[in-house]
């Protein structure tokens, strides 16, 4: 649902949108190898910042050196992202349909077959910038509150980390989710921002949860993830639809935490 990535990522974020949110959060020289051990130490939040108007919404964090922009096209139903740590710079499009484009450097995967998923394995192979939004992803997941600014960033990550191979990382988030926020629903008429996010989010989880089963069906072990991670594409998109609907709920300006 989310078009193609570019140069235009970087410059689309510097727009001046309205910031509506801020949280706080710490700056650090990061070390994926001591990661964990500062983790350990000291929770440490990422510093996550978004903002929306009439045409597009965008979210941008940093975390001990990695940094990750994303952007969602309201016209088009286009996602890009950009992710970067130390040298090593990825893009990420999604478009309407769920096509997925990834890429590195001078080289571009265009993941539209098990083959193209063979590829892509072989174009994040050693990629620092996918290991720091791994990483991310492992140290996060369990001690966050999965609030709607960092269970957007924690959906890409895990997105991020089901390109590289790990295909259930967006369904153990999901679940996660899922089970911190059952029985969350209130009334319509008493609903809050927050209670329709969940319900979408969770909707979201239920359609993963069917589009994984009928991907698991296929013998191919290859067809079979790029299948998944086919799944995982059109989650993410829900996904940034209930964080897009979450923003507008909340009005532009007004501070989401």
């Amino acid at each position: 649902m989310w078009g193609k990535t570019s140069g235009r990522v970087r410059g689309l974020v510097r727009v001046g949108l309205c910031a509506i949110a801020v949280v706080s959060g710490g700056e650090a020289e990061w070390s994926p190898v001591a990661a964990s051990t500062v983790g350990a130490q000291v929770e440490r939040k990422p510093i996550i910042r978004g903002a929306a108007d009439a045409k597009r919404a965008w979210l941008g964090a940093e975390y001990y050196g990695l940094t990750l922009h994303k952007i969602a096209n309201r016209a088009d139903g286009s996602l890009a992202i950009d992710v970067r740590f130390r040298r090593d710079v990825l893009t990420i499009g999604i478009d309407a349909a769920g096509s997925i484009t990834v890429s590195r450097g001078n080289a571009t995967v265009r993941v539209t077959s098990a083959e193209a998923f063979d590829r892509l394995q072989r174009l994040l192979a050693g990629s620092d910038a996918v290991l720091a939004a791994r990483l991310l992803l492992a140290e996060r997941e369990a001690a966050s509150d999965l609030q709607p600014p960092e269970m957007s960033l924690l959906s890409t990550a895990a997105f991020i980390a089901s390109l590289a191979g790990d295909l259930d990382a967006p369904r153990r988030l999901s679940v996660r989710f899922v089970e911190k926020y059952r029985g969350w629903y209130r009334p319509v008429r008493l609903a809050t921002c927050f209670d329709e996010y969940s319900q979408e989010s969770s909707a979201a989880w239920n359609d993963l949860q069917n589009c994984m089963d009928e991907a698991n069906q296929d013998s191919s072990v290859l067809n079979r993830a790029y299948r998944r991670v086919a799944c995982n594409g059109v989650w993410l998109l829900r996904s940034e639809s209930a964080w897009i609907e979450y923003i507008g709920c909340l009005g532009l300006g007004q501070l989401y935490q």
